[in-house]
């Protein structure tokens, strides 16, 4: 069971730190809008973004992107800090996306590194098939079971990812499949210590269930050192995304 209401607090705590802590994120990011840009279509008439977050793919799409009308949903209440950041108007739904009964129906869904904190992600994809105009396109990035795999491994501690097999399966029936890729992005810190506070920044410890003893703390440093340092001597964490693209048949 995900804790949404530790999700909103973690991710809300970590808004000031965000754009400057989140690298993967914005790879992330570029790589959603090469994807899009790959399908040649540039004017959609109603845009709903799901998770925005503090905007960082909103910025790139509404730069790549002619559209009438943008929604933008996000379970932490941050449309102030949008309305000062974002070039263009939106309309925004403080929401849990998973229940939010959305009105419209859209040319294109986005979420970028959203869904895997959804509880039911197969009644997600079922959600936005609802959601999606005849010929609709959807954009998800997720990620894999790699994802994070040093924390994994260290404090057993992380989410449960679907397989690209079961994102297939979900998508097939309705959908027609134009890409289901996935990528490794591995950042690069100085020390453990630093791992944790990029985490912490980013809002990635929503999984976070207890706190860190001294003993504990001294321990994971130890073991993360032994375990990942590279040549340069600096520790590793992977990103394992997962991009999706789909359009309604």
């Amino acid at each position: 069971m995900i804790d949404k209401l530790r999700v909103k607090q973690r991710f809300a705590a970590a808004v000031s730190n965000y754009d400057q802590q989140a690298l993967a994120q914005q790879m992330i990011h570029q790589d959603l809008i090469t994807l899009l840009a790959k399908m040649g279509r540039k004017h959609f008439q109603l845009v709903l973004e799901i998770g925005c977050g503090t905007g960082g793919l909103t910025q790139h799409l509404m730069q790549h992107l002619q559209v009438e009308q943008w929604e933008l949903n996000d379970l932490c209440d941050i449309q102030e800090y949008l309305g000062e950041h974002l070039p263009q108007a939106f309309n925004f739904y403080c929401a849990d996306a998973e229940t939010f009964p959305f009105m419209q129906k859209y040319d294109l869904i986005v979420s970028a590194s959203v869904v895997q904190w959804f509880e039911d992600k197969q009644q997600f994809i079922v959600n936005c098939k609802k959601h999606l105009k005849e010929q609709g396109f959807l954009l998800l990035s997720t990620f894999t079971q790699e994802n994070l795999k040093q924390i994994k491994q260290l404090t057993g501690i992380g989410l449960t990812y679907p397989s690209i097999e079961e994102w297939q399966t979900w998508l097939q029936p309705e959908f027609d499949i134009l890409a289901l890729t996935q990528k490794e992005i591995v950042l690069c810190f100085e020390h453990p210590l630093a791992v944790l506070k990029h985490l912490k920044q980013t809002g990635v410890t929503a999984t976070q269930q207890r706190g860190w003893t001294k003993g504990r703390l001294a321990q994971f440093c130890r073991e993360y050192q032994q375990k990942y340092e590279n040549a340069q001597q600096q520790v590793e964490l992977t990103y394992s995304p997962l991009y999706m693209l789909a359009r309604l048949k």
